[in-house]
């Protein structure tokens, strides 16, 4: 009984999934090209729901009558398209127990992500993947600041997540491996040579507890994408090996 008991919780462990998805769109007048993000996702979540350009409020309602578990926020606009209870009720759903995705470049996933098997679109389908596999999460792209900030940095500090700051113009010149990369050519997701603008993500500890790390930058201080990934990637291994072992101990 000891060894049934001890199997079933390591595959709990190891399989803690999250299958609400939504996808939040705020579109600053492209079209339905900005749809790549939810294409992306709808491959590792067929049943994913897309709010696009919900009114002042409507995500606050969707959230208080509909259980999420893996929320996608993607704002290209320059325009504030939310409201008030829009920010809390996402503040109010996130916690540490969710993982969390910041990037900086709205503008590379709208003009590369233009195929769900692109690089864009594998990095955003490996993200939801995570999400659904590993209790739920968070992903928030927007762009530079103060320009096309108005949606995501609200949603960020309600959070309880430092924001997106600055704008960054140079090639991004290095990565840290991390599992959202898997089938990604990670050169894939640097736009830069277009002229285009991005944000820089925050990094390190956060006032809501997580820690960010960062694993696409233009230089040690300018990071483009962060992820607090929960559990942190191996940790799910070695918390299998840790059962494994005591499994050997009691035979």
């Amino acid at each position: 009984m000891k060894k049934v008991a001890a199997l079933a919780l390591l595959a709990m462990a190891g399989s803690a999934l999250a299958g609400n998805t939504v996808v939040i769109t705020y579109d600053g007048g492209f079209g339905a090209s900005v749809n790549n993000v939810y294409n992306a996702v709808a491959v590792a979540d067929p049943f994913a729901t897309h709010l696009y350009n919900p009114a002042p409020g409507a995500v606050a309602a969707y959230m208080g009558s509909n259980t999420v578990d893996n929320l996608f926020i993607f704002d290209i606009t320059a325009s504030n398209m939310m409201g008030a209870s829009d920010a809390a009720a996402v503040g109010a759903w996130y916690n540490s127990s969710k993982s969390a995705v910041i990037d900086g470049r709205s503008y590379g996933v709208y003009f590369n992500g233009n195929s769900t098997s692109s690089d864009e679109g594998t990095y955003i389908q490996n993200t939801a993947n995570w999400f659904q596999n590993n209790g739920g999460g968070l992903w928030i792209g927007t762009d530079h600041n103060p320009d096309w900030t108005n949606n995501g940095n609200q949603y960020l500090a309600a959070a309880g997540f430092m924001q997106i700051i600055d704008i960054e113009t140079g090639a991004a010149t290095g990565f840290n491996a991390s599992p959202l990369y898997a089938g990604v050519t990670v050169a894939g997701l640097d736009w830069s040579g277009s002229g285009w603008s991005v944000g820089h993500t925050p990094v390190g500890l956060q006032p809501n507890g997580t820690f960010l790390s960062n694993i696409l930058y233009a230089g040690p201080g300018d990071p483009m994408i962060s992820t607090y990934l929960v559990p942190a990637p191996g940790a799910a291994g070695a918390l299998a090996l840790v059962g494994i072992a005591a499994l050997r101990r009691r035979r």
